[in-house]
């Protein structure tokens, strides 16, 4: 779940900044055009090129919703995915700029009080804050940051019926509370959280299809929903399609060639997804995009594979060699997955005492990324591999 909410909140960022300008709101076509290159190189993960553009936009209007997003969207995406949410310090610099954020379009609502795109923007931010609430279990705060996300994104759409953009944000809020996971199913209740999947995924094809700047952040969401594997929506071809699209316009983005490697382990297709993994591998250092902190990503991919083609000996061989590749890193989530998914492939190989060490070393860390609720029980009871194979292939 907390990947569709990250993808979720990004995707809403991605659009909020292009969103077109309603009511007696205009701007002049160089400070769109400004918003726009910002937001594209937000997804290119180009930011330095983001950051000077959306600057632009603050020196003209600086309290416009725009330059208040595309600032947020720029810190967020940072934090997620330069330095993949393991740099407390990009936390701290990401939560100042989204209380200013919100602090900001506050200012801009009391002047513009029927500007849609001020409320779309606002909710995706509340909607933020509640993904923050959500990481740290907090789970009623979150409730209410999510009732503002979507009480505002409603409040654009009752502004402007033809605002289509805005079913991307309320489709996932259908999908999200309609597949809550059971951890806080008893809180949902009390809170009276309802939400429809069938519904959720129906108004993010609509805005997939009829948004005029949600089409991209509808598809990244689609593709997460399309490999949960058991959901009725499993269509892990489809999200190959979806993907294959995005990397074609975004081709400097190196997490859309990654997203292709997943999908392409969804459909079973182990022999692309070890090609396509080692040259992700050979491309990290070759330009300012493909970073070192990428380098887990690369031998999960590679160690994963040979999981589920049942080749553990080689499995560990690649776990064992991304750890020593990164052992001078700073450890993140997709690091400790690596060691984690170790531990796992020493206990099959019955190297308890590996295993064991591999898990301990998971533990070691503060639990900001959801692995102690699966390394603690497996420090005291071997892995085995269900009957349904080793897993998806990202962190839990």
């Amino acid at each position: 779940m907390g990947k569709f909410l990250r993808m979720f909140f990004a995707g809403v960022f991605f659009f909020c900044i292009n969103t077109p300008v309603h009511a007696e709101i205009t701007l002049p076509p160089d400070v769109m055009q400004a918003a726009t290159i910002g937001i594209n190189g937000v997804y290119s993960l180009d930011f330095a090129t983001a950051q000077e553009n959306i600057e632009q936009v603050f020196s003209k209007y600086p309290d416009h919703p725009f330059a208040h997003f595309g600032n947020a969207m720029i810190a967020w995406s940072r934090y997620e995915y330069e330095f993949e949410t393991s740099d407390e310090a990009q936390r701290k610099v990401f939560e100042k700029i989204l209380d200013d954020s919100i602090a900001g379009i506050k200012r801009w609502l009391k002047q513009n009080p029927q500007d849609p795109n001020a409320y779309m923007g606002i909710g995706a931010l509340y909607g933020l804050r509640a993904l923050f609430n959500m990481r740290n279990r907090n789970w009623v705060t979150a409730y209410f940051s999510g009732r503002k996300a979507i009480y505002n994104l409603e409040k654009s759409l009752s502004l402007d019926p033809t605002y289509y953009d805005a079913y991307f944000g309320l489709g996932i809020y259908e999908y999200f509370a309609g597949t809550l996971p059971s951890v806080i199913k008893v809180l949902a209740k009390i809170v009276a959280i309802k939400g429809n999947p069938d519904k959720g995924v129906e108004l993010l094809n609509r805005s997939k299809e009829k948004a005029r700047f949600t089409q991209d952040s509808s598809k990244l969401i689609l593709i997460q929903i399309q490999n949960t594997r058991g959901s009725k929506f499993y269509a892990p071809e489809k999200s190959l399609e979806y993907i294959r699209e995005l990397h074609k316009k975004f081709p400097n983005n190196p997490l859309m060639r990654y997203v292709e490697i997943i999908c392409l382990y969804e459909t079973g297709n182990l022999d692309s997804v070890t090609a396509k993994a080692r040259e992700f591998l050979g491309l990290i250092g070759s330009n300012s995009f493909f970073k070192d902190i990428y380098i887990p990503r690369a031998y999960t991919a590679l160690g994963t594979a040979e999981m589920a083609r049942g080749n553990f000996e080689q499995a560990a061989k690649i776990f064992e060699e991304g750890k020593e590749k990164i052992k001078n890193q700073e450890p993140s989530r997709w690091g400790v997955w690596n060691v984690l998914r170790l531990g796992q492939v020493y206990d099959v190989l019955g190297q308890r005492e590996k295993a064991q060490e591999q898990y301990k070393y998971v533990l070691s860390f503060k639990d900001k990324w959801g692995f102690d609720e699966v390394a603690k029980p497996l420090l005291k009871k071997p892995y085995k591999v269900p009957p349904q194979g080793v897993g998806p292939l990202p962190p839990l």
